[in-house]
């Protein structure tokens, strides 16, 4: 869930412990309220790729644990991508992963 305001907003998004922060769909910022291109602009490059996304901070919930944090939306309405990266969301938490056991683990870093 992401949050900003009162308006909050349900999705899927993937862990990518490779990126640096959090990355989400232009059109989420969108419909949060914000002004995408108001926010902090930030290159990115990747290996096969250059994009531009703008930072704001808003809140994000993943099952009973919140935090409040600047993310970014994409600049370009095609990317269909929502990661939680280290930034803002892996740096805040206790992340376990069993695979053997398909076990998620998860708790406040502060707990």
């Amino acid at each position: 869930v992401l949050k900003a305001g009162e308006k909050r907003i349900e999705l899927l998004a993937k862990i990518d412990t490779g990126a640096s922060d959090c990355l989400f769909e232009r059109s989420y910022g969108e419909a949060l309220g914000l002004r995408v291109e108001d926010g902090v602009r930030k290159t990115y490059a990747t290996a096969n790729s250059r994009f531009e996304a703008y930072g704001h901070e808003i809140s994000i919930q993943v099952l009973e644990t919140e935090t409040t944090a600047t993310v970014y939306f994409f600049a370009d309405p095609d990317i269909a991508r929502n990661v939680l990266g280290r930034r803002g969301w892996l740096d805040r938490l206790r992340f376990g992963l069993v695979d053997y056991e398909q076990a998620v683990y998860l708790s406040d870093y502060n707990e």
